[in-house]
């Protein structure tokens, strides 16, 4: 057990609850037990006095010596059985025969209360009244008088006198065993509850934290094995789901520092390569401008992919600040359509253009959502097939403003459909330009994530292509 041991806590509760509840019940045991005792005691005591009485009726009906020894007798062995004392008295209440020396001042003399018996309360135990005195010393002591009568006559009276000592000392034995074996119960649960505890608690959540540790070292292949169906065991499932998830991370890390560094790599040894054989005298000084013009080219492509990957780290950080107004859609993916317009000619493609209604007003960020249009038509100018041609539409569809983009071209594999919007994926390398930075899909989706709308992309089977679509806030 360690000092901050969970185990701890969990004891020090379990013994504070469970000594609270045994010490209420021994304590509700203990009165019930008392109460049994004292009750047992006077059912004795007026059993014994019942025999008694008919012992001190026949001594008044014929008083000799004889029988008054023979009360006598039978006083002094209740006395001594019960721990008992005993006082007779006649109807006139003159004491005639006591079973304790201590009460000698009474004998032969009226019996009357003296002033310290007149403490005395009266108290029902059962069906039998009872007077209870509490005296100087710890122990109580009880009375209980019992009148004689035959034939409706009164003959004189029984008073019996007793403390509670045997009863006390009954009840420190009981409480004592009671006690320990409270002690003994609490111990031995104690032990099992550890254990218990041990295996069910504290040695899945050791192995959580052992794994962790080093699964914060690096260690991203670990995994937890706890196969409970509980809370432990949704604990470690969900531990294992995160370091799953934290490994794709890694994983995704580790290639896109790859694609990165391979992107940047090739246009700096460019760059390097020509401006060297310029500075060395290796390229003729005719070759100067050509050479400086692909060296320009390839700066502002390292541009773009700088500035894309600012973007894109903006958007994923939370950071990326966005401007909403009411745009008319229409006319600006006509601006937008026009902005291609000599890259259109060139590849002789057939692009069409189609509004369901002739204004559309949707809530976007302006400069963001032409973003969202360059990067779509490019890739649809990229991988245009021979059939070239692109159709844009602009449609409303539940309340919302829906725009697609579609080429023909080759139905994209299950592959392509889960890597599409994967930063640098670029699914035909061999028909991807220089200018692509393998980032434009990856921005789209992100903006129109920041716009709290959806994009997607699906195959066209029967227009022989594949259309990218995206949904916009309407203004109304």
């Amino acid at each position: 057990m360690f000092k901050n041991s969970i185990i701890n806590r969990i004891l020090f509760y379990f013994i504070s609850v469970i000594t609270v509840v045994f010490g209420l019940l021994v304590f509700l045991i203990s009165f019930w037990y008392r109460d049994n005792l004292i009750k047992l005691k006077i059912d004795n005591i007026t059993e014994h006095t019942e025999i008694v009485s008919k012992s001190i009726i026949e001594y008044m009906n014929n008083p000799n010596g004889e029988n008054i020894k023979e009360l006598s007798d039978y006083i002094d062995l209740i006395n001594k059985s019960l721990d008992i004392d005993v006082i007779l008295s006649d109807a006139l209440n003159y004491v005639y025969l006591i079973s304790n020396n201590s009460y000698m001042n009474l004998l032969g003399k009226q019996y009357e209360d003296g002033e310290e018996y007149n403490k005395f309360k009266s108290i029902k135990v059962d069906t039998v009244e009872v007077e209870v005195y509490d005296s100087s010393s710890k122990y109580k002591i009880y009375r209980l008088i019992k009148p004689l009568y035959e034939s409706s006559i009164y003959k004189g009276s029984i008073t019996v006198f007793f403390s509670d000592k045997e009863i006390s000392n009954k009840m420190f034995g009981f409480n004592l065993t009671i006690f320990l074996i409270m002690v003994f119960c609490v111990l031995i649960i104690s032990v099992i509850i550890y254990f218990l505890f041990r295996r069910v608690i504290v040695k899945p959540i050791n192995i959580i934290n052992t794994t962790a540790k080093k699964f914060a070292l690096g260690e991203v292949y670990k995994r937890i094995e706890i196969n409970f169906k509980d809370e432990i065991g949704e604990l470690s499932n969900s531990f294992n789901y995160m370091a799953e998830s934290l490994e794709k991370i890694d994983a995704n890390r580790r290639e896109f520092l790859s694609n990165v560094s391979h992107e940047l790599r090739t246009p700096l040894t460019t760059i390097i390569g020509f401006l060297s054989g310029i500075l060395d005298g290796i390229i003729p000084v005719e070759n100067h401008m050509e050479k400086l013009k692909v060296v320009y080219d390839e700066v502002k492509r390292l541009s773009r992919l700088v500035n894309d990957l600012l973007d894109l780290t903006a958007m994923e950080s939370g950071k990326f600040t966005l401007r909403f107004k009411v745009i008319e859609l229409n006319s600006l993916i006509k601006y937008t359509v026009t902005n291609f317009e000599q890259e259109i000619k060139q590849n002789n493609i057939n692009m069409e253009v189609f509004f369901e209604h002739e204004n559309v007003n949707v809530i976007a960020d302006e400069d963001r959502l032409v973003q969202v249009l360059n990067n779509l038509i490019a890739n649809a100018i990229k991988y245009c097939d021979d059939k070239k041609r692109i159709n844009i539409s602009a449609k409303i569809k539940n309340n919302k403003a829906v725009v697609s983009i579609f080429n023909t071209a080759k139905l994209l594999s299950e592959e392509e459909f889960n890597n599409i919007w994967v930063r640098f994926y670029k699914n035909d390398k061999s028909r991807t330009g220089k200018e692509s930075t393998g980032l434009g899909l990856s921005i789209v989706r992100n903006i129109i994530s920041q716009f709290r709308e959806e994009v997607w992309v699906e195959n066209k089977p029967k227009e022989e292509g594949v259309s990218f679509v995206f949904t916009l806030q309407l203004s109304n």
